[in-house]
């Protein structure tokens, strides 16, 4: 009924024809329907569009939508919440034994020639102790110069293995260097670097150079490599860190358990709200079609027009049938107009 009244009200705003009019309408691109529709029609749109969303919003109302929807993102909130504070521990664990690491570095060497490599060597000594209570395995590092990063192709590793006994692993409060064995070495690219500030670089290498501890591992014995895996801080510290994992873990129980239990509602919310959004779609494709009052006739350069118009107000509808369109208010008196549209919007046809 509510439909049939849309459509009679359509039939009441059609123009009474007093003398024939001409448009011609010039499009940002070639349209696939090209129509002027009743001067009702917007109207009518909005009616429709109007209605079903009283509908959907009375369905939220019913079926506690919002409800359910603040207790899924509250859920999924803490989830989050406990992550960070995971993260938060774990970093603040890797920074704790990062600064427990003393690390000295000597007789830096840097070699570098742009004119026949892209890439620079660096050759190193280095002293470490060891304040922590942990043995440490390996640490990863980014090397800098002047504080700023070398650009290398992955983190360099360097391994605290003891060379007399070639066992790996820096024990607590213990002290290792590679003084008087071989020194440690890497490259880098050297392509970002001008050839001024290398040839000033090769001058003061060592002063300006430094390293930045990334990450470490760990051991529960000195052994030999190959005979143990390394440990990282979350295999290494379990008992500190078990419980923000299991804090997730609820978490996460939490958000499903959630899930599971508001499931049926909201399928059942979707598929109603399917229903009426279908609904809408078939009567918008009917008001389009019983809104059409003068189709153009297509010309050169996405020119369109219409002739033989009865004078009154229309709108310009063109669609590119890709969900966009020209939808325009227009009036039409008794002589010629042209009228140039730049850009189509949303279709109002279209959901």
């Amino acid at each position: 009924m509510k439909k049939f009244i849309a459509i009679s009200f359509l039939l009441l705003v059609i123009p009474v024809s007093l003398s024939a009019a001409r448009l011609q309408c010039t499009l940002p691109q070639k349209a696939s329907e090209v129509y002027l529709l009743s001067g009702g029609t917007s109207a009518v749109l909005e009616h429709f569009r109007a209605q079903a969303d009283a509908r959907i919003k009375k369905l939220r109302t019913d079926y506690q939508i919002d409800a359910l929807e603040r207790q899924t993102a509250e859920a999924d909130s803490m989830i989050e919440e406990k992550k960070k504070l995971y993260a938060d521990r774990l970093s603040n664990l890797r920074r704790e034994y990062i600064s427990k690491l003393t690390l000295t570095l000597s007789s830096v060497q840097g070699s570098m020639t742009p004119s026949s490599s892209a890439l620079g060597d660096v050759a190193y000594y280095f002293t470490a102790k060891n304040n922590s209570d942990r043995i440490i395995t390996y640490i990863t590092y980014k090397p800098l110069i002047d504080g700023k990063s070398l650009s290398t192709t992955t983190l360099l590793v360097l391994e605290f293995i003891d060379p007399t006994t070639l066992k790996s692993g820096l024990g607590p409060h213990e002290t290792m260097t590679n003084l008087g064995h071989d020194p440690e070495k890497f490259t880098f690219f050297i392509g970002e670097i001008s050839q001024e500030e290398v040839r000033n670089l090769q001058k003061n290498f060592e002063e300006r150079f430094g390293i930045t501890i990334v990450d470490m591992h760990f051991s529960d014995q000195k052994a030999y490599k190959g005979q143990f895996k390394p440990k990282t801080f979350e295999e290494a510290f379990p008992a500190y860190l078990r419980p923000f994992q299991i804090a997730i873990e609820q978490a996460q129980a939490r958000s499903k358990e959630i899930r599971e239990a508001n499931a049926q509602a909201l399928r059942e919310f979707n598929g109603q709200k399917n229903r009426i959004l279908d609904s809408l779609k078939k009567s918008l494709a009917e008001l389009k079609g019983s809104s059409v009052r003068y189709t153009a006739s297509p010309g050169r350069k996405n020119r369109y027009v219409f002739d033989d118009i009865a004078p009154g107000t229309y709108f310009v509808y063109a669609c590119d049938g890709n969900g966009k369109a020209v939808f325009e208010k227009i009036s039409i008196g008794e002589k010629k107009q042209k009228r140039t549209y730049t850009r189509m919007e949303k279709d109002p046809f279209i959901l």
